[in-house]
């Protein structure tokens, strides 16, 4: 019985340490789920900011090739609710056009 109490508890401690380990990275990107739900609008704002520039250094690399139009459409789309009263939503799609673009966006 001792032993099997030993691996149950090594057991436990690992979960703890991995759900622990994993909070921060959850954080990051703005929540669980890496929508940005938990963004307020003057985080949205800066990460409109980043998103922003690095879309346009993705550009020149990226413009012509096949998922190009989507990912610009939803970039301006972006941009637009950025420059106007909404910014969480802003942030939002210029991450999905990043990603559109096959590269990860940029957290805050």
């Amino acid at each position: 019985m001792r032993k099997s109490a030993g691996y149950r508890t090594r057991a436990y401690a690992l979960t703890g340490a991995l759900i622990l380990a994993a909070a921060p990275a959850m954080a990051a990107t703005g929540g669980a789920d890496g929508s940005g739900a938990d963004l307020n609008r003057n985080q949205a704002a800066e990460l409109c900011t980043r998103l922003s520039a690095q879309f346009n250094n993705l550009k020149p690399f990226k413009e012509g090739l096949p998922y190009w139009q989507k990912a610009n459409a939803a970039f301006t789309s972006g941009k637009a609710d950025c420059a106007g009263d909404k910014p969480v939503q802003g942030a939002e799609a210029m991450r999905q056009a990043v990603s559109d673009l096959y590269v990860k966006p940029d957290t805050l």
